[in-house]
């Protein structure tokens, strides 16, 4: 039965049958699997002799290895690995094949797979002396066929192993072609005129926005001091302190500790609870300056009952405290603050 399967087809008993292996993909996999047998050894030469191999796939597209390792690679140990391992590819290294006794291969120094299995025969994989493993897959027959080695990407997969993926000969220029592109929309978004201009650009761009986040900073500062004022002046009395309880839409946690940090300083007789609603969520802070500290008053006792009666939780120290709570429940809970508030002052 000769040429392309189609729908409906079946092979039968009998049936003569043409198999061919397609040749781009096999020699794809021949690349990213010598590429695998390279990284081990450019691991174990700079990293230690303690890496082994934990996990390994090969395919047409990419080459992933796992290995035993104690920490994260830095920048320079994964530029090192990647430079020795095309540093054997340029050299243009015979990789030989040979089938022999297990014993033999252990005298040539074979690596094998801890707690794999083998027979009294077994398959070598030598890359003239510098990598030499037990292995039944398929490789080239000279390192220079593999082209070019990249690694891509280096992360934990568990406790003590990390993993490697890595890309060789095409999917090298893929990979480049693919960060070129990425290159070339960051320098359009930036309105520079090439590539070679992103980094100057954007280095200037971060410190724009950190010029401007000094400014928004100021200018929250200055925000905040005008509305503590008008917090202040308009704040109830409570067991002979103030008490400001209010909500805001949209101010962030950090500007109400800016408030409330000039409210505690500017008025050491208060007691102020702010909350923000945020989307779905609620900030609430509570302080409490040095006279009202002296009278007894707590931040974090007032955040955590105001807090789980609006379907949330808090607690801190006595002069600040912060808390979270339900925006559908938080505005029942301000209503009753300035109660809960004189029942803490009067327990106290």
């Amino acid at each position: 039965h000769y040429g392309s399967l189609i729908d409906g087809d079946t092979i039968k008993v009998g049936d003569k049958v043409k198999v061919s292996v397609n040749k781009s993909r096999r020699e794809a996999i021949m690349k990213n699997h010598t590429a695998a047998h390279l990284l081990q050894a450019a691991l174990r030469e700079i990293l230690g002799t303690h890496v082994e191999q934990a996990g390994q796939l090969v395919n047409d597209n990419a080459v992933r290895f796992d290995f035993s390792h104690f920490s994260a690679l830095s920048g320079e140990e994964i530029t090192k690995i990647e430079n020795r391992v095309n540093e054997i590819i340029l050299s243009a290294m015979d990789v030989v094949t040979e089938e022999m006794s297990i014993d033999d291969a252990k005298k040539k120094g074979a690596m094998a797979l801890f707690g794999e299995k083998y027979g009294d025969t077994v398959r070598v994989v030598n890359v003239s002396g510098r990598s030499i493993e037990f292995c039944g897959g398929t490789h080239v027959t000279n390192t220079s066929k593999i082209g070019l080695f990249k690694i891509i990407s280096e992360s934990s997969v568990a406790a003590g192993v990390r993993r490697i993926e890595a890309v060789t000969g095409t999917g090298v220029l893929d990979y480049i072609e693919q960060v070129n592109g990425t290159l070339g929309e960051t320098a359009a978004n930036l309105k520079v005129n090439g590539v070679g201009e992103v980094a100057q650009k954007s280095a200037a761009v971060m410190a724009e926005l950190k010029a401007k986040d000094k400014e928004i900073e100021e200018l929250n500062n200055k925000l905040a001091q005008m509305r503590v004022e008008s917090l202040i002046s308009s704040a109830k009395e409570i067991c002979g302190l103030k008490f400001i309880c209010t909500k805001f839409e949209g101010i962030s946690p950090a500007s109400l500790r800016i408030m409330g940090d000039h409210i505690k300083f500017t008025a050491q007789d208060a007691i102020a609870l702010l909350a923000s609603v945020n989307e779905d969520k609620v900030s609430v802070l509570v302080v409490c300056g040095i006279n009202a500290l002296k009278e007894g008053a707590h931040a974090g006792k007032i955040v955590k009952e105001i807090a789980a009666m609006a379907g949330g939780s808090g607690g801190g120290r006595p002069d600040s405290a912060m808390g979270g709570a339900n925006p559908e429940m938080i505005d029942e809970a301000l209503a009753s603050a300035a109660e809960i508030v004189e029942t803490l002052l009067i327990n106290k």
